[in-house]
C-alpha cells in the first residue's frame, strides 16, 4: 500500500472546522453535524484486443472505495474524502513491441503501477473548504471538476445531453478509470439571471491509472466559462463560451508524429490555449421532442519547439416521440478534430484533448478525440423504470493519415506524457464499433451495469497488428452508495 501523504491539504482540512465555527451564518441557521458518506464501485473487465494472440486476451478486476466526511455552517462548508483503489489480476504479458504496444487498459494499469499484477493504494480524493452565499461559491483545496456542466438544465433531455455529449470533453475527473483524478486549486462560480460565470485555477493530481494518486503534477491550468440558458413553454437552450489554458512543465517526452529522436530531444514546455463554446437545444413539437447541439474549439500555443494550431467541431441531433415504446431516444452525430499533416515542419496541428474523461465519448476506450473523425448513431430506451438500455454504432477514422492513432486521457503521473500513439500505416480507416449497455437500478443505493462492445479494425489497425482485426470489451460493474 502506498503511504498517505497529505502535504498542504492537511492544513486546509484541519483548519476547515475552525472556519466553519467562526464564520457568521448568513441566515442565522445553526451548524449541521458532520455527515458521513461512502461508495464502493467494483468492476470486472474482459478484453480481447485486436491482436489475435493470447497476449491480448485477459480479464482482471478492480474496486474503488470512497469515504467522505462533510460539515456545513452558514456560508461555510468543508469536505474531506479518502479513496482506496484495489487492482487485482492485471496482465503481465499484454504489451508487445512497437507498433502493437499496450493491448488495452489492463496493460496500461500494469505499466503505470510499477509492473505489479495486484496493488492497492490510499490517498486524499477531495479536501476543500467552500464558501457559498447568494448564488456565489468559492472552493479552495482539492476537488473534482468537469467542464460543460456549469449550469443546471431544467429539461431532463437537455440535462442528459449536457452530461453525455457536452460535459468533460476537455476537463474531467476521469471517473471511469480505476482511480480517477482531482484538481488542487481554487474554483469560483456565480449564478444570476439564468447566467453562470465559472473561474478555476488548478493543478491535476496523479491517478487515473496509478493507485498512488496523492501527488500533484507540474501542470498548470486556468479555466473560464460564461454560460446562459433560455426557456419557453416548448423549448430550452443552453449556451457556453469558454477558455482553457494548459501548461505542462513535467519534462516528459511528448506524443506526436515526429521521429523518436526528435521527440526525445524536445522536453520543453507544452503550452496550449483552447477557446470554444457549445449550443444545445431541446424543443417539443406536439408529441415529439427534437434536440440539437453544436460544440467547437480552436487552439494555439507551443508544443515544445513547435508552434501549435488545431481545431475541433461536433454537431448532433436527436428525436423522441411519445408513440415509440420505452421512451426511445434516437440520435446521430459527427465529430472531427484536426490532425498533423506533416511531421517534419515546425507546426503541430493535432487537436489536444487536455485532461478529459475520454470514456464518455469513446465507450470502447481504444481511441480518443485527437486526429479523429467519427460518425455515429445511438438509441437509448427505458423498458422499465429501473432499467436503461443504450446502444450505438460508430464509424471511426483518422483525420490525417500522416498523423497517429491516439489513445489515452492526459497526464496522470510525472513520468509519462499521458497520451500514446500508433502509426497510421498511411491510412485513415480506423474501425467500426457496435456497443450495448444495460444499467439496472437494483436498489436506491445499488446500480448494476453490463457493457459489451465489438470493433472491426480498418487499415490502420491492420498495419499495427498482423493477426485478427477484431476486438471485444465486456465489463460488469456494481456501484453501492450510502
Amino acid at each position: 500500500m502506498q503511504p498517505l501523504r497529505l502535504g498542504p491539504f492537511a492544513a486546509i482540512v484541519f483548519a476547515a472546522p475552525l472556519f466553519s465555527q467562526q464564520a457568521p451564518a448568513a441566515t442565522g441557521a445553526a451548524a449541521t453535524p458532520v455527515t458521513l458518506s461512502a461508495s464502493v464501485r467494483v468492476r470486472a473487465e474482459s478484453w480481447d484486443w485486436f491482436d489475435a494472440g493470447p497476449a491480448g486476451e485477459y480479464s482482471y478486476a478492480h474496486a474503488l472505495a470512497r469515504v467522505a466526511a462533510a460539515r456545513a455552517s452558514g456560508r461555510w462548508q468543508w469536505r474531506l474524502e479518502a479513496a482506496v483503489p484495489v487492482l487485482l489480476g492485471l496482465p503481465d504479458d499484454a504489451t508487445l513491441p512497437a507498433p502493437a504496444g499496450q493491448l488495452g487498459l489492463g496493460s496500461t494499469l500494469y505499466a503505470a503501477n510499477d509492473a505489479k499484477q495486484s496493488v492497492t493504494g490510499l490517498f486524499v480524493k477531495q479536501a476543500f473548504v467552500r464558501w457559498a452565499d447568494a448564488g456565489k461559491s468559492l472552493r479552495v483545496g482539492r476537488f473534482e471538476l468537469g467542464d460543460g456542466a456549469e449550469r443546471a438544465a431544467a429539461d431532463p433531455s437537455l440535462a442528459a445531453l449536457k452530461a453525455q455529449r457536452i460535459g468533460q470533453r476537455l476537463i474531467g475527473p476521469f471517473g471511469f478509470s480505476a482511480v480517477g483524478r482531482a484538481f488542487d486549486g481554487a474554483h469560483f462560480a456565480a449564478d444570476w439571471r439564468g447566467k453562470n460565470v465559472t473561474l478555476a485555477a488548478m493543478r491535476p493530481t496523479a491517478g487515473a491509472f496509478r493507485v498512488d494518486a496523492q501527488p500533484g503534477l507540474r501542470v498548470d491550468m486556468a479555466y473560464a466559462a460564461l454560460s446562459r440558458g433560455a426557456r419557453s413553454a416548448t423549448s430550452e437552450q443552453d449556451m457556453r463560451l469558454f477558455g482553457l489554458w494548459y501548461a505542462d512543465d513535467r519534462g516528459t517526452v511528448p506524443t506526436d508524429n515526429r521521429t523518436a529522436a526528435a521527440r526525445n530531444a524536445d522536453r520543453r514546455r507544452v503550452e496550449v490555449l483552447t477557446v470554444g463554446g457549445h449550443w444545445a437545444v431541446v424543443r417539443k413539437v406536439g408529441a415529439s421532442k427534437f434536440d440539437a447541439l453544436a460544440w467547437g474549439a480552436v487552439q494555439g500555443g507551443n508544443w515544445g519547439r513547435l508552434n501549435h494550431a488545431a481545431h475541433a467541431a461536433a454537431v448532433e441531433a436527436g428525436f423522441q416521440h411519445g408513440a415509440l415504446p420505452w421512451g426511445t431516444w434516437l440520435r446521430a452525430g459527427w465529430l472531427q478534430t484536426s490532425g498533423d499533416d506533416a511531421s517534419a515542419d515546425n507546426r503541430h496541428g493535432t487537436f489536444f484533448q487536455v485532461l478529459p474523461t475520454p470514456r464518455v465519448y469513446a465507450r470502447f476506450p481504444f481511441y480518443n478525440m485527437m486526429n479523429s473523425s467519427e460518425a455515429f448513431v445511438t438509441v437509448q430506451a427505458k423498458p422499465h423504470a429501473k432499467v436503461t438500455l443504450r446502444a450505438g454504432m460508430h464509424d471511426l477514422s483518422l483525420t490525417e493519415s500522416s498523423d497517429l492513432w491516439y489513445l489515452g486521457g492526459g497526464a496522470f503521473d510525472a513520468r509519462v506524457f499521458g497520451y500514446t500513439g500508433r502509426p497510421s500505416s498511411t491510412s485513415t480507416s480506423l474501425a467500426r464499433v457496435s456497443d450495448l449497455s444495460i444499467a439496472w437500478q437494483a436498489h436506491k443505493r445499488l446500480v448494476v451495469e453490463l457493457y459489451g462492445a465489438a470493433a472491426r479494425g480498418g487499415a490502420v489497425v491492420k498495419g499495427a497488428y498482423s493477426g485478427s482485426r477484431d476486438a471485444r470489451f465486456v465489463y460488469l460493474e456494481t456501484t453501492f452508495t450510502r
